[in-house]
């Protein structure tokens, strides 16, 4: 048999060597606006993201941590996303290619950063919207959030200047993009 044909070689990494996380890219529909977490010691504007803990899955990782670092209560946002997922269980075709999912709540991106000697951290990426119906305070973004942060929103075109990192505005061109193409907002 064969071996693949691999462009790199394949890395193993044990469990104690990485970190999982999930965050998010949380919208705020009816101002056209997305949330961004200014980091007030590093002076850095992040999106919300956390590690995973034991037994619980991605998309609960992502929607806790979003409402625990803004105080915000978000949901996932179903987009119509392009992926290489198998489709449901039912069906036969199984081949590996990309396919169009209509209205599906998985993550939009992943990411991997080193944070240490051999260690990485991945971060898997969902689209959220702010769901719960309230009055907004406008020196306040929502309830009760992380503190050392300052939980600001940007139109779609200032967040893209205001993110610290350049792989965070490749992943809220990603969200926008599909937000637009879902839904045209």
């Amino acid at each position: 048999m064969a071996s693949p044909n691999f462009s790199q070689r394949p890395t193993c990494t044990p469990q104690k060597k990485y970190v999982e996380s999930a965050g998010t890219v949380l919208f705020y529909l009816a101002t056209r606006e997305i949330c961004v977490l200014h980091h007030l010691r590093h002076d850095q504007y992040i999106l919300p993201k956390g590690r995973r803990n034991l037994g619980e899955s991605l998309a609960t990782t992502a929607t806790r941590e979003t409402t625990e670092e803004t105080g915000i209560p978000c949901r996932l946002l179903p987009v119509d996303l392009v992926s290489r997922l198998c489709p449901a269980a039912e069906t036969f075709d199984v081949s590996d290619e990309p396919r169009l999912f209509k209205g599906v709540c998985e993550p939009i991106a992943l990411q991997t950063r080193r944070v240490g000697k051999g260690e990485i951290k991945v971060v898997w990426w969902f689209v959220v919207v702010w769901w719960f119906v309230v009055v907004v305070n406008e020196d306040e973004a929502g309830g009760r959030h992380e503190d050392g942060y300052d939980v600001e929103f940007y139109s779609y075109d200032a967040v893209l200047e205001r993110l610290t990192f350049t792989d965070d505005r490749e992943v809220v061109k990603k969200a926008i993009e599909l937000n637009s193409s879902s839904y045209g907002n």
